[in-house]
């Protein structure tokens, strides 16, 4: 069972603005510990909306490739960056078609950046599709991942996952709003934007994402280190979360990746 994503990305992007793009292009600059990417080449893996391929260009990449295998991502893509980009950086800008999972669709070469936040926990197939993006990244080059934290509950979330699929649409509808309610009100209480979370998401959007977003795989930090670090890279952040969403990290390539699997 999967999640059509690049329909939710569209819907997403209709939402997209200026304040979303600058929360986003501040969020990638912080998790990476830089004022910009000036010379730098940026993969982003599982684009989506492609809003952090945008925020890239916005940071002065020097070429962006935003890749998914939805052809409403693709488009969502395409869409934002006619709206948000300037023309020289529109030409900067390469969107492909390419499946995680099918090596051989994955562009050629190596990028100094490999952006894959939340998407390789989406393929079915967490370590290989890891192991495929790993040799994107160029020595010296920082690849980073967000991937959801396995927890207690992790197998409790996929048996919801399962129940949001099998139910009809205004079943869905109530229970996203369940999901989002809550976080609504938790971050009105906190003096935060209610509607509009960090990096320039949507607290609907993302819960359309965590209720419908199959196939589903879970990883502890540790797991993930222990995994890259087989493949020759070396942990410079890591962001744990407390709860049920992602562990972020920022890996740096000091070898030549292995294939390998936890």
């Amino acid at each position: 069972m999967a999640f059509t994503f690049g329909e939710n990305w569209l819907a997403y992007s209709r939402t997209l603005d200026a304040a979303r793009l600058e929360s986003a292009t501040a969020s990638i600059a912080g998790l990476l510990g830089v004022a910009d990417l000036s010379a730098r080449t940026v993969v982003d893996v599982g684009a989506g909306s492609g809003l952090f391929s945008l925020a890239a260009l916005r940071l002065g990449a020097a070429r962006v490739v935003a890749l998914d295998r939805d052809p409403n991502c693709l488009d969502a893509i395409r869409q934002n960056a006619s709206r948000f980009l300037s023309a020289t950086e529109r030409t900067r800008l390469d969107v492909l078609a390419a499946d995680v999972l099918q090596a051989g669709s994955l562009p050629a070469g190596t990028f100094d950046v490999v952006y894959a936040w939340g998407s390789l926990h989406h393929t079915g197939a967490l370590w290989t599709a890891i192991s495929h993006v790993a040799p994107l990244c160029a020595p010296g080059g920082r690849f980073v991942l967000a991937i959801y934290n396995r927890t207690w509950f992790t197998r409790q979330w996929l048996a919801i996952k399962q129940t949001y699929h099998a139910m009809p649409g205004p079943v869905r509808v109530a229970m996203v709003a369940a999901l989002s309610a809550p976080r609504y009100l938790a971050r009105a209480l906190r003096g935060r934007h209610p509607f509009r979370v960090e990096r320039g998401m949507s607290v609907w959007y993302d819960s359309i994402d965590w209720l419908g977003g199959l196939p589903y795989e879970a990883a502890t930090v540790d797991e993930v280190t222990a995994a890259l670090a087989r493949m020759g890279y070396v942990a410079e952040r890591v962001r744990p979360t407390r709860r049920h969403g992602c562990n972020e990290f920022v890996f740096r390539r000091s070898a030549d990746p292995v294939a390998s699997s936890p």
